[in-house]
């Protein structure tokens, strides 16, 4: 926070900023909920099909994944 030296209290931008840094922060937040609750069924088949891509043409014979 930035804060003005003659009477120490904060500047008119720096509210701002802190208001709209905080409305961006409630967005990402409402993000990360919506996709922590997502559908567990699909999370599952998607890391199926990524493992799979994965251990697809791999020069090793050892597995990637157990």
């Amino acid at each position: 926070m930035v804060y003005n030296i003659k009477n120490s209290a904060p500047s008119v931008m720096a509210v701002e900023g802190t208001e709209e840094q905080r409305l961006k922060n409630q967005a990402a937040l409402q993000l990360l909920r919506t996709w922590r609750t997502e559908d567990e069924q699909e999370q599952t088949e998607t890391w199926t099909v990524i493992k799979a891509a994965l251990e697809e043409d791999r020069l090793s014979d050892r597995p990637l994944f157990q």
